[in-house]
């Protein structure tokens, strides 16, 4: 692939995902691990990065 995966640019893969398990700096996997997901993260990453933000105070 000559572009770069969407999912390798995403601020999510700094934790890991809880719904398969994989450490932050590693893409997301489907299929029982057989797969990678390349063009995004599974949701409970991404909630779980949110959360880890710090909250803005305005």
């Amino acid at each position: 692939m000559t572009a770069p995966d969407t999912a390798q640019s995403m601020p999510a893969l700094t934790v890991a995902c809880p719904a398969c398990g994989s450490p932050p700096g590693s893409l997301c996997t489907s299929h029982g691990g057989t797969r990678l997901r390349r063009s995004d993260v599974h949701q409970a990453r991404t909630k779980a990065f949110k959360a880890q933000q710090p909250t803005a105070t305005a």
